[in-house]
């Protein structure tokens, strides 16, 4: 038994179970959210947006990237848990709690995101 599993009170002797994966069983859900951010990217893309600012735009970016990453993802025939939770660690929605005053417009797509991942995390660990 190591310091860590000692301190933590953890037992070297305890069974770890692993859930079955099935990449069919979210990708309803990874299509709903890929769905989610490019309303959002369109919104945050549209004529009053402030695409001058190098923060707003560096966060477009960011969408992009994410919903690109997400993309690949699905097509592929088959992934792991963990490989859906790598991408799935990167999609971050563009504010959480109450949204600031520049954000005001975005609150309801920025909370279709933010509850489309918090699907896709429900469905994974299902």
């Amino acid at each position: 038994m190591g310091l860590l599993s000692r301190l933590l009170g953890r037992d070297d002797d305890g069974e770890v179970t692993v859930s079955p994966f099935s990449p069919d069983s979210v990708r309803p859900q990874v299509s709903d959210l890929i769905e989610a951010l490019t309303a959002l990217i369109e919104a945050m893309e549209s004529d009053e947006a402030p695409l001058s600012n190098p923060g707003w735009r560096g966060r477009l970016r960011d969408l992009h990237n994410s919903r690109g990453d997400l993309r690949l993802l699905a097509r592929r025939s088959t992934f792991t848990r963990d490989d859906l939770f790598e991408v799935l660690t990167c999609v971050r929605p563009l504010f959480r709690g109450a949204p600031p005053k520049d954000f005001a417009h975005l609150e309801g797509l920025n909370q279709r995101v933010i509850d489309a991942i918090e699907d896709v995390h429900r469905a994974a660990s299902a």
